[in-house]
């Protein structure tokens, strides 16, 4: 339950403008997907039950818009080109030779 509980770290994205575009990669665009934000989730996995399930959910979904935002840099890298997380996608692109 508290894994499906850190979904609701999606609720910033209502918070951006226009609330839906397409081809764009959450990871640096919104508040609660950027740098920062996600040390502190890394944080919160050497803390006590339940912090740390907590920790370990919104790592996950962070994982999980990764995939997500590889997946559309693959099919068009040019949708991109402007994209906060747009050097982390070029790293791991060349490190998996894609």
């Amino acid at each position: 339950m508290i894994l499906i509980a850190t979904m609701l770290v999606d609720a910033d994205h209502l918070l951006a403008t226009p609330v839906f575009q397409a081809n764009r990669c959450s990871l640096g665009f919104h508040y609660l997907h950027t740098g920062y934000v996600i040390a502190v989730y890394f944080v919160l996995l050497f803390l006590r039950k339940p912090f740390n399930i907590i920790g370990l959910g919104l790592l996950l979904h962070m994982l999980a818009d990764l995939i997500d935002c590889m997946f559309m840099f693959n099919n068009c890298k040019a949708c991109f080109l402007n994209a906060p997380a747009i050097e982390v996608l070029k790293a791991i692109a060349n490190f998996l030779s894609i």
